[in-house]
């Protein structure tokens, strides 16, 4: 077989909730208290709009285990309660 094959049909039209955080930003950064865990989610509206730069924010964290400034607003952590 070569290419992609028959198409499977039509498409069903779908539509849903976004994930929303309380404070209407995102959330990115590490899982506390699991050191190997990110997450980068809750971009609501925006949708893939700010994929690039929650990407760098991302790779900075697990690459360089240096965290931005603007991750700090954006981190998991600001909905701990302890």
């Amino acid at each position: 077989m070569r290419g992609w094959g028959e198409p499977g049909g039509a498409a069903t039209p779908w539509a849903g909730l976004r994930p929303m955080t309380p404070d209407g930003l995102p959330v990115i950064g590490r899982l506390a208290p699991l050191s190997n865990v990110h997450v980068a989610s809750g971009h609501g509206m925006l949708g893939l709009t700010p994929a690039p730069a929650t990407a760098e924010i991302v790779a900075e964290v697990i690459a360089h285990h240096r965290v931005p400034d603007i991750a700090e607003t954006l981190s998991p952590r600001r909905f701990a309660r302890w």
